[in-house]
């Protein structure tokens, strides 16, 4: 079966300087692609990544730095996979691309590690979507009780995982500024413009679908019938 997760090794973050930009655009490979203020994530995260197939590829990189209150998360909670599917809640249909990574370790799917102790938990499963089990963003607390023991990751710990493993944010257990690093490969389907931070000096690929507006709205509007 697909290999879930796999640790990279440790990575020392950049000093912080707030910055935030989520699914960029870059080159792998070039660090020129990449903005100024975004080139120490290059040399000391990015090129620690172990990958053999995205040179001279399209990747996109989420960097998140802010001050987090005890009990609260940074970053998404809850129980989730990176590939949400494309036909609505729960629908049998397809899932959409965010990484991939199912057909060998390190080709494809998704780097990621935070500063902070104990704030990601991932688990060693990979959720199938073909009989709705996942919505279309990717939520599966419904599947909590079928998954084994997740592990928390330590603080600077470097893991590859496919964009159909399970994942979640945790609430800090103490008030710290936490920094945030996640590395999408090439192989996603949609870039969704209102959420995500475009790169002046690169264009998205062709085959990548610009979604716009906010990619909740169909939820928030369900909700409000």
């Amino acid at each position: 079966g697909a290999v879930a997760f796999s640790f990279c090794g440790r990575v020392t973050f950049p000093k912080p300087a707030d910055r935030n930009v989520n699914m960029m655009p870059f080159v792998m490979g070039e660090r020129a692609s990449v903005p100024e203020e975004l080139k120490a994530y290059y040399d000391q995260i990015v090129t620690k990544c172990p990958m053999s197939n995205e040179w001279g590829e399209v990747c996109y990189l989420t960097v998140q730095e802010s001050f987090i209150e005890m009990g609260q998360t940074q970053r998404r909670g809850g129980l989730h996979v990176e590939a949400g599917g494309t036909q609505g809640s729960f629908a049998p249909g397809v899932m959409a691309n965010w990484g991939g990574g199912l057909d060998e370790e390190y080709h494809g799917g998704i780097f990621l590690a935070s500063s902070v102790e104990c704030t990601t938990e991932v688990f060693e499963d990979v959720v199938d979507h073909e009989y709705g089990t996942v919505n279309q963003h990717g939520d599966i607390e419904h599947l909590r009780r079928y998954l084994g023991e997740g592990i928390l990751l330590d603080a600077g710990e470097l893991i590859w995982l496919t964009d159909r493993t399970p994942h979640e944010a945790l609430p800090q257990g103490r008030s710290s500024y936490r920094q945030f690093f996640r590395l999408v490969t090439s192989n996603i389907s949609l870039w969704f413009e209102e959420h995500s931070t475009p790169n002046p000096l690169v264009e998205l690929p062709s085959h990548v679908q610009v979604v716009r507006g906010s990619k909740f709205q169909k939820e928030e509007d369900s909700a409000c019938k």
